[in-house]
């Protein structure tokens, strides 16, 4: 029979066994485990107001009902899938746009202008690279819609501006447009003003995860907590007992010994398992380790051979001897995955060449029909002035014969104010009058100041040299500016 002093220790055993047993086998998880590595960059959100009219009709990131929308606006463009696409091109990945997005983990710092841009991956350069890239990728499509959309506004305004007569130029309306001209060609070949880097990303120095002190925590816990139930059982089985009775035969001993019994061979049939898993684990990880080093070797040998063969001059091969078919079959593997990561890479460049190529068509198409709309333009400032011209010839009176001369009354000059642009006749309106409402009063209604921006853009493809907005349009500009046209 156990002694009273080994039945005592037996639960506080079983506890102490099952920690140690826990925390070994997340040890010996955490150190097989693939490591995991972080890398964040940074991009600084400069924001336009909403008052600016120097930006009216380009879309830049702006703060709307007063919260710090830009930021977040930033945080959400970083995971569409146009910036994965490129950032997949630029680096020749063969990994797919999901697996990217799903490790990009974008977010405002603190509620501030700055975004993070943090990337997961296998390697610390990795992680670094794939972070810059992101936030380049960004920057770069920002900047070139908005240097299109640039170049169309510079281009539009600029017709306008000369389709006026000198008296609409000396207005409110002319001046003001000319010096939005003189501000838009300043940002001509520059990035987006409202986006930039701010920090770039570098290599992180450890692991992200695992971290072991964690993971032996964690296996700790549950193995005492195994324990804890293990040694509540046994003191629960001891006190269920029958007391023997002097003379009984063994055969009558309660059914609670005979399970406690079971119970603790089960624990050290357990505790023997464990402690070979982890006699494996700790062979299976020096066996990785040693492999890595093979591996290595073997690729530093054939790079070494590859660039010989490339530097030195071809000669006969002489007879060598038979190789180990296991390692030629390897090497065989590696050139074939190589060679079909290539391809792939050749694959997605010639894709996207294709779509830069139909962009560039788009865009070509587009320039020529702004050409033509701005010829048109043109020509029909140019009968209109003719027109003008001929008519105030025709209402040029006859020379009169010249009047002795008198004395020169005394003539006080006045300044007379150009009018301001007000609705044309018919019930059309004026596109230069929609906008004096939304810069004189937009800031009383900040929630629809962008809707009123975005239509004023859309009008000016319709308006005519002078602002007047065909009368088609009356129903949509009720509708839409009711608050500022009622």
């Amino acid at each position: 029979m156990r002694s009273i002093g080994s039945r005592s220790v037996g639960p506080w055993l079983a506890v102490v066994t099952l920690t140690a047993a826990g925390a070994a086998a997340a040890v010996g998880y955490g150190l097989t485990a693939p490591k995991r590595y972080r890398a964040t960059a940074q991009l600084l959100v400069a924001p336009v107001s909403v008052s600016d009219p120097t930006f009216i009709g380009l879309d830049v990131l702006r703060d709307t009902g007063g919260r710090r929308t830009a930021a977040a606006t930033v945080a959400a463009l970083l995971r569409s899938p146009q910036v994965a696409d490129t950032v997949r091109a630029q680096l020749g990945l063969p990994r797919s746009r999901d697996s990217l997005l799903a490790d990009l983990h974008p977010g405002v710092v603190d509620s501030s202008d700055i975004v993070a841009v943090t990337v997961e991956d296998t390697s610390a350069n990795g992680a670094a690279q794939l972070a810059n890239a992101f936030a380049d990728a960004l920057v770069k499509q920002r900047t070139a819609g908005f240097q299109s959309q640039l170049a169309t506004t510079i281009r539009r305004d600029a017709q306008l501006l000369q389709a006026m007569t000198p008296q609409q130029r000396a207005s409110g309306a002319g001046a003001a447009l000319d010096v939005r001209l003189t501000a838009l060609h300043g940002f001509e070949g520059q990035p987006d003003p409202t986006i930039r880097h701010a920090a770039e990303a570098s290599a992180p120095a450890a692991a992200s995860w695992p971290k072991l002190p964690r993971l032996a925590a964690a296996g700790a816990g549950a193995g005492l907590a195994a324990g804890a139930l293990l040694a509540l059982l046994l003191v629960l089985g001891r006190f269920g007992r029958r007391v023997a009775v002097p003379g009984a035969a063994p055969s009558e001993r309660g059914v609670s010994d005979r399970l406690v019994e079971r119970l603790e061979e089960r624990v050290a049939v357990r505790i023997a398992a464990l402690e070979a898993e982890r006699e494996r684990l700790s062979g299976r990880e020096a066996g990785l380790a040693a492999r890595e080093r093979d591996v290595e070797q073997k690729l530093g040998e054939f790079r070494a051979a590859m660039e010989q063969a490339a530097v030195a001059p071809v000669a006969p091969v002489p007879p060598v001897a038979p190789v180990d078919a296991a390692a030629d079959a390897g090497r065989e593997a590696e050139l074939d995955a190589r060679v079909a990561s290539l391809t792939q890479r050749e694959v997605g460049l010639a894709r996207r060449a294709a779509e830069l190529a139909a962009r560039g068509r788009q865009l070509e198409e587009r320039a020529q029909e702004l050409d033509r709309r701005s010829e048109e333009l043109a020509r029909e400032a140019a009968d209109a002035e003719e027109a003008e011209r001929s008519r105030l010839a025709e209402l040029e009176p006859e020379p009169q014969p010249e009047p002795e001369p008198e004395p020169e009354p005394v003539r006080t000059e006045v300044a007379v104010a150009a009018p301001e642009p007000v609705e044309t006749p018919g019930g059309g309106w004026n596109l230069l009058v929609l906008e004096k409402l939304v810069n004189d009063r937009g800031q009383d209604f900040p929630d629809r100041v962008d809707e009123w921006l975005s239509y004023l853009y859309f009008l000016r493809e319709y308006a005519e040299p002078d602002g007047s907005v065909p009368t088609s349009f009356d129903w949509l500009i009720q509708d839409t500016f009711s608050e500022l046209v009622a």
